[in-house]
């Protein structure tokens, strides 16, 4: 049955109560004298009365009087302790047993507290974890105990029965100094302990550690010790979590008077600084569970922005690039007139089949900026990129490592630069073959139109030049009168002929160039420099062709030259024939005749060494870009097509950083075959990865330890730098509190700092650091209470606590039925002093109109009678 609450006044102020006092009788006997004593035309009794009592109401406030309504309670404060002694995991168990006191329409509020109390409870929304509470007041001490403050906190405010959820040992303060208080006034305390009460601890979590730092998209060792003083074997679930990805779960055994070592692997795409949490879970459960928690900081990874010309342009590429190496930043269809980001932060750039008049002339010139400063640059292809994309004349031109060429519309036919390598060694005079061949270089002659350009090498044991490179048109008799020197003699060398064709087709201007070879002998050995050297001659747009005459040749050899080459191979027995052989090889080569490998452009490495991927093979594509190399890039790869080779992937160094062109898409229109391909991935991650700047040269990642320690109470860092240092170490401490403090690090040996903090306390710490203007990665770490006094596993002190419930007439571990049958008292106290003050004023002011406004009136009344009366005399 619900009773009525009861009101009551008190002063609060001593002083105050006792100048009350005094003064009290003084003014009422003053009142009463000059009532006995009041004369005619005095001071009147009321005006007194009115003095007086303005008095009094003054000297009330300077009493500081109050109200107090008594009545029942039902909310009850949970005294939560928070420091570095309590398990996470008991606590959890405590916590939930006070949350289930809310089923008899308890109301429950936290109060956490450790060397301090917060200055207010707060009322949990949901069941908040212990560790959540502790985290959200972390600007408490966590290295220090102290009931004695939270429970003369709670029981001055008399706001209710109190929840105690404490291991009882005290590091600060002393509660037995408020047992009187406890027992008078009226406020119950329940400590809540494990249900076997105090003890240590026998199977649980020991030792947890990982190192401060992961290196980016890599793992690193998370190592937990486990001990176990119980008599027997015991088995428990051990999980450890990354962040909030669990890394380790598994059922794990250690034997009695054991200590065991577990190790998981950190998750490697977590950067940041983070949490590492182990938790053991005893399957006894006569044994708490136990938790550690450490940080560790995944160095950050590297950003690579992908700007693309339309939707379908970026998708194959967003696919491939997928990785934990960086991070991938889109930009998809911009407008000219929207601004790039700051590119500083990215370690590459992709422009992907993106206009030029996509882009402002700012961001095309903070591209070629950016390279120049050594970030990685790539342009690749399609129908918006290169010189197609109007990209010639603009900023980003002169950084490419390929020559833009100017969009055509009319497709104009390529002139032919054709070198005839024929064989003069004396086999060549048996059956009139020689005469044959000269023949056939005549009908090629014929053959070819008037700005086409011929030459005729004449080889046995060196080359003899019969014709030199020359134009067609004008020379086209001389030519044929000069075939005719040909004299056979000598044996059969061909390489140095082959190099001499390359280098008179190298200096001509022709749109299409090839080589026909024709020998009747054999090779002399050596064939790798034949097949390396026919290579280079198709990286570098000149075709080969092989003849065979006979049966006697080395057939191996020639028909990897035209393999190699990207010609085609021919043999015959018949001499006779060589002129139709050389016509056709021509107009198959020249692209006068239609061939159904002309709708597919065949891929082959470059003269320069393949230094963006180990792949080695590549499908051919249906399109590219044309473009012209560049003197001082590496050619990689080109497109071949006939006898037409023309780049395809070229590279070079441009200022401090790398740029890189691909001629053909990645978007499936010209590269549906790539798109299909198996290592389409493999080759867009490797092509990426040299694109961007190597560790070291941009980010200049410095590899350093951070030791840290607590003696005599202050906090000293030791940092180790393992590379060269450059400029002055510089770093800013977070501590617990949320606070910023700088660190001076002084220099004690070379590569190596130390600095010394005080007034610290337990609790998190983030160590921001700075060599020159390197940032190293931040680091965290956590000062235990352990290191300022606090012990964990030493149990519960089930004496002490014992002794707040019985001096306050509570009970350790009550039913939620218990607390609910014995509410509390809730007092509510309300300050009148703004009241007394409040009156004295207004007492004050009717004195004042008392006297000023009422004399006056009696003095107009007396002054009008006295008038009458003159009147009437």
């Amino acid at each position: 049955m619900a009773t009525m609450p009861l009101m009551s006044f008190g002063l609060a102020n001593y002083t105050g109560s006792l100048i009350l006092m005094i003064l009290a009788p003084l003014l009422v006997g003053a009142v009463v004298y000059r009532a006995l004593k009041a004369r005619p035309g005095a001071t009147s009794l009321a005006e007194y009365l009115l003095r007086a009592l303005a008095i009094l109401a003054l000297a009330l406030s300077i009493a500081e009087p109050f109200s107090e309504r008594v009545s029942e309670s039902s909310t009850a404060t949970v005294l939560l302790d928070i420091s570095d002694s309590m398990d996470e995991s008991v606590a959890d168990k405590l916590l939930s047993q006070a949350y289930e006191f809310r089923s008899t329409n308890q109301k429950i509020q936290i109060l956490p507290f450790s060397k301090e109390a917060s200055l207010f409870p707060l009322a949990p929304d949901d069941d908040s974890s212990f560790r959540s509470l502790k985290s959200s007041w972390n600007k408490l001490n966590v290295g220090s105990t102290n009931l004695e403050q939270p429970l003369l906190q709670q029981i001055n405010s008399k706001s209710g029965n109190i929840i105690l959820i404490s291991d009882g040992y005290e590091t600060e303060g002393n509660s037995t100094q408020i047992e009187q208080l406890l027992s008078s006034r009226g406020s119950r305390v329940y400590p809540l302990v494990p249900q076997q009460g105090a003890g240590v601890a026998q199977f649980k979590i020991s030792h947890l550690h990982a190192p401060l730092v992961a290196p980016a998209e890599k793992s690193v060792d998370i190592r937990v010790s486990l001990v176990n003083s119980s008599a027997s074997t015991q088995r428990g679930i051990l999980e450890i979590k990354h962040d909030k990805k669990s890394v380790f779960k598994q059922e794990v055994s250690v034997g009695s008077g054991k200590e065991a070592l577990f190790v998981a692997q950190s998750d490697p795409s977590k950067e940041g600084i983070k949490e590492v949490t182990a938790t053991l879970t005893p399957i006894d459960t006569g044994y708490n569970s136990s938790s550690e928690t450490v940080f560790v900081s995944g160095a950050s990874r590297e950003k690579v922005l992908l700007i693309s010309g339309t939707q379908e342009d970026e998708e194959l590429l967003k696919e491939a690039f997928q990785s934990q190496a960086y991070r991938l930043q889109t930009i998809t269809e911009p407008s000219r007139g929207s601004a790039l980001p700051d590119l500083a932060q990215f370690s590459s750039v992709l422009l992907n089949n993106v206009s030029a008049l996509q882009l402002s002339t700012a961001g095309l010139r903070a591209v070629e900026q950016y390279a120049k400063a050594g970030g990685g640059v790539a342009m690749i292809g399609g129908n918006r990129s290169f010189g197609l994309g109007g990209y010639i004349d603009s900023p980003i031109e002169q950084a490419l490592p390929v020559r833009l060429v100017p969009p055509q519309t009319v497709k104009k036919r390529l002139n032919v630069a054709v070198s005839l390598v024929l064989d003069k060694s004396r086999s060549m005079d048996q059956d009139n073959k020689l005469e044959y061949a000269k023949d056939a270089a005549r009908a090629v002659v014929n053959n070819l139109k008037e700005d086409d350009f011929i030459q005729v090498i004449g080889f046995d044991a060196a080359p003899f030049i019969v014709v030199k490179m020359s134009q067609v048109g004008p020379n086209r008799d001389q030519v044929l009168d000069r075939i005719g020197r040909l004299i056979p003699a000598g044996r059969t060398n061909l390489l140095p002929s082959m190099d001499e064709a390359r280098r008179s087709l190298m200096s001509t201007e022709a749109g299409r160039k090839h080589v026909i070879i024709l020998t009747d002998g054999r090779i002399p050995s050596g064939t790798a420099y034949y097949l390396e050297l026919a290579d280079r001659m198709k990286s570098e747009g000149i075709t080969v062709s092989t003849v065979m005459l006979g049966d006697d040749s080395d057939t191996a050899v020639l028909e990897g030259i035209a393999s190699e080459g990207g010609g085609a191979f021919y043999q015959t027995t018949d001499a006779s024939s060589l002129a139709s052989v050389f016509i056709k090889d021509i107009k198959v080569s020249t692209g006068e005749r239609t061939l159904k490998e002309d709708k597919e452009y065949l891929v082959r490495r470059g003269p320069d060494p393949l230094q963006t991927t180990t792949i080695t093979a590549f499908p051919p594509l249906m399109g590219y870009v044309s473009t012209r190399p560049r003197e001082g890039a590496d050619l990689e790869l080109v497109v071949y097509q006939a006898d037409k080779a023309e780049p395809l992937l070229a590279t070079w160094k441009y200022g401090a950083g790398k740029v890189k062109a691909f001629t053909s898409d990645a978007n499936g229109r010209w590269s549906n075959s790539w798109a299909r391909w198996a290592k389409f991935q493999s080759f867009w991650s490797e092509f990426l990865d040299d694109l961007r700047p190597k560790q070291g040269e941009a980010k200049q990642d410095l590899r350093f330890d951070l030791r840290y320690m607590v003696e005599r109470g202050a906090l000293k860092l030791d940092l180790t730098l393992f590379s060269e240092p450059r400029g002055t170490v510089t770093a800013n401490l977070k501590r617990p509190d949320g606070s910023l403090i700088p660190v001076e690090f002084s220099p004690t040996a070379r590569g190596r700092y130390q600095a010394t903090l005080s007034e610290i306390s337990a609790g998190n710490y983030e160590l921001d650091t700075k060599v020159g203007a390197i940032a190293l990665t931040p680091v965290a770490f956590q000062l235990s209470g352990e290191l300022f006094g606090e012990k964990k596993g030493q149990g519960f002190n089930l004496k002490d606590l014992q002794r707040l419930a019985s001096l306050s007439s509570g009970k350790i571990n009550p039913s939620a039925v218990e607390l609910a049958s014995a509410p509390s008292l809730e007092i509510s106290r309300t300050d009148l002093t703004p009241y007394a003050l409040i009156l004295a004023m207004l007492l004050l002011a009717l004195e004042i109109l008392r006297r000023e406004v009422w004399r006056s009136g009696l003095r107009l009344i007396k002054r009008r009678r006295i008038v009458r009366t003159s009147r009437f005399d």
